[in-house]
């Protein structure tokens, strides 16, 4: 008989055992269940943070009282990160989080959690950095070519940016999408410095920034004006190739505003060679009469939009023109670059013969 209680006591134990083991099993498959199911919907959500075809930009400081918390809190609230808790994990894992230096930063919405942390971490080293200078009167394809030249980013992924991407600018609301390449105009010629993982659309936002920066120096002047911010950046575009000298700048900006507004077409060259695939260094009379949008000879008024990215002298040029009564220019000397300024047409006819114009000239008759 106490053999008999023995036996059960032990079947009892060991089934009460399997129950332990059951059930810490369940428990253990559950625990997975939630954490893996939290983990999945952590990365989920990062993955998926709000992203839109308009690329925004996030100005924000960091000072030594910024701690990596702080930081993430600011960044989820503008919807930069999708989840605090992996921002920081990834943080930590990657020993950003005691690393961040004090500075003003602009952040993309394109930068993942890794590329904002390096940027507001690193230490900017001479070494990694690299420049790249665009000259006043380049094209976006220009630019693009520099920058694939350099290695800095590929021409097509450039103009991909340039062309696909919408930038969160005042100054780029309602212009013409029609237009050979969008951003045309506003990539502000200068010298800038990036480093060996900067994007498209960061060097982009980088340009859109001076344009602002420096536009804004003259806006002021578009209060009493019938002309908008669009159309100074085309007359600019078209001062930058037309002028050589920085005198002549503002003289020239004055022939563009006359004849606009006594309803003549502008008849400028290089709204012409714009438009062409190739430029050529002489303009046929069939040049002159191909179909384009950009092209003043065929069409009154502007063409659709910039043909290169001015620089400050001919925005100035452009918000300042200087007030004569020309309608015409010849140019005198080609090495030189100045020109003749002429009020009517028999003037401008005997320049042309004076300095024996080639067809690759502005005004035909």
């Amino acid at each position: 008989m106490k053999k008999h209680k023995n036996a059960q006591r032990k079947i009892y134990n060991l089934l009460f055992c399997m129950f332990l083991l059951v059930l810490a099993a369940c428990g253990g498959v559950i625990a997975f269940s939630k954490s893996f199911d939290y983990s999945f919907d952590m990365i989920n959500e990062n993955s998926t943070r709000p992203t839109s075809s308009t690329i925004r930009e996030l100005p924000i400081t960091i000072d030594q009282h910024t701690t990596i918390e702080n930081l993430a809190q600011i960044l989820y609230e503008q919807g930069f990160i999708g989840n605090k808790f992996w921002f920081l994990l990834e943080a930590k894992l990657y020993n950003y989080a005691d690393q961040l230096i004090p500075g003003t930063y602009r952040l993309s919405s394109t930068m993942t959690n890794i590329e904002m942390l390096k940027f507001m971490t690193r230490i900017h080293k001479e070494e990694t950095a690299i420049s790249f200078t665009i000259p006043e009167g380049f094209t976006v394809e220009q630019i693009a070519n520099r920058l694939d030249d350099k290695k800095i980013v590929a021409k097509e992924d450039f103009i991909r940016a340039v062309n696909e991407k919408t930038y969160d600018y005042t100054f780029l609301q309602n212009i013409s999408t029609d237009t050979k390449y969008r951003l045309e105009g506003y990539l502000f010629p200068d010298t800038y410095t990036v480093y060996p993982d900067t994007s498209s659309e960061e060097i982009i936002m980088m340009m859109l920034n001076r344009f602002e920066e420096i536009s804004n120096l003259y806006t002021t002047h578009l209060y009493d004006s019938n002309y908008t911010l669009h159309d100074i950046v085309r007359i600019a575009s078209i001062i930058e190739h037309e002028a050589k000298l920085e005198e002549e700048r503002p003289i020239i900006s004055g022939v563009i505003y006359n004849r606009l507004q006594q309803d003549m077409p502008l008849q400028m060259c290089s709204t012409v060679q714009y438009a062409m695939e190739k430029r050529k260094k002489v303009l046929t009379a069939e040049d002159l009469s191909m179909e384009s949008t950009y092209n003043t000879y065929l069409h009154t008024g502007l063409p659709i939009g910039p043909i290169c990215s001015p620089g400050e002298s001919s925005l100035r040029a452009a918000f300042l023109p200087e007030n004569n009564d020309y309608f015409y220019f010849v140019l005198k000397d080609a090495t030189e670059g100045s020109h003749a300024f002429s009020s009517t047409a028999d003037e401008h006819a005997a320049y042309k013969a004076q300095y024996k114009q080639s067809q690759d000239v502005n005004f035909t008759e």
